[in-house]
């Protein structure tokens, strides 16, 4: 059942980092955390650890929940539904998506930590989103994958501090919203969410 979860995990990040429609993004990084957070259950199961499953809480909260109600309640403000003029296109982005599994998979050979080959997996989907976008929406989708990541990178050392841990989902909601505020003004100014109109902004 595990495997399934990291299955999904993966999958959504492909999906994320190739498509061009935004609910298609918010739908993939849904699952995602979803995915992440039954992950965390299942663990605690395993290892008999509450805090997995107050990190399984906190997730299911804040990204399963909260996030995706924000940035659909911008995106039907905004009337955004999809994304044009990629830097790098879906086409592209499924190639990478696929040439980092393949680094990973023989970079790490023998190593048999499923649970960070995903972190390194989902932070270079994450990276590469935040480069391969124009629109600031789907860039921050990048910085929260690459969240997701992290977390995978302290589930694999099956040690998380909760502390950090609920600070950082605190501070990935304070993103969401602080970026739902800077899409809305972006637009409103520009008549466009593409981050590269703030390219043109002179002193």
């Amino acid at each position: 059942m595990l495997q399934l979860f990291i299955a999904i995990i993966i999958i959504s990040g492909i999906l994320i980092s190739g498509t061009s429609r935004i609910k298609i993004v918010i739908a993939s990084f849904t699952f995602q955390s979803l995915a992440i957070g039954l992950l965390c259950i299942g663990l605690g199961y395993t290892y008999g650890e509450e805090h997995f499953y107050i990190l399984a809480l906190i997730t299911v909260l804040v990204k399963v929940i909260a996030i995706p109600y924000i940035v659909n309640v911008s995106i039907k403000k905004l009337k955004v539904n999809r994304e044009l003029n990629l830097v790098i296109n879906g086409y592209y982005s499924f190639i990478l998506s696929s040439i980092y599994i393949l680094l990973i998979a023989a970079f790490f050979k023998g190593f048999d930590n499923v649970y960070f080959k995903t972190a390194v997996f989902l932070v270079l989907i994450g990276a590469t989103v935040i480069v391969g976008r124009r629109k600031a929406i789907t860039q921050m989708f990048g910085f929260l994958i690459l969240e997701n990541g992290i977390i995978l990178f302290e589930i694999s050392s099956i040690k998380i501090p909760m502390v950090l841990e609920a600070g950082m989902a605190f501070e990935v909601l304070i993103l969401a919203l602080i970026m739902g505020i800077m899409i809305f003004h972006i637009n409103r100014t520009f008549d466009s969410v593409n981050t590269d109109f703030l390219t043109d902004l002179k002193e």
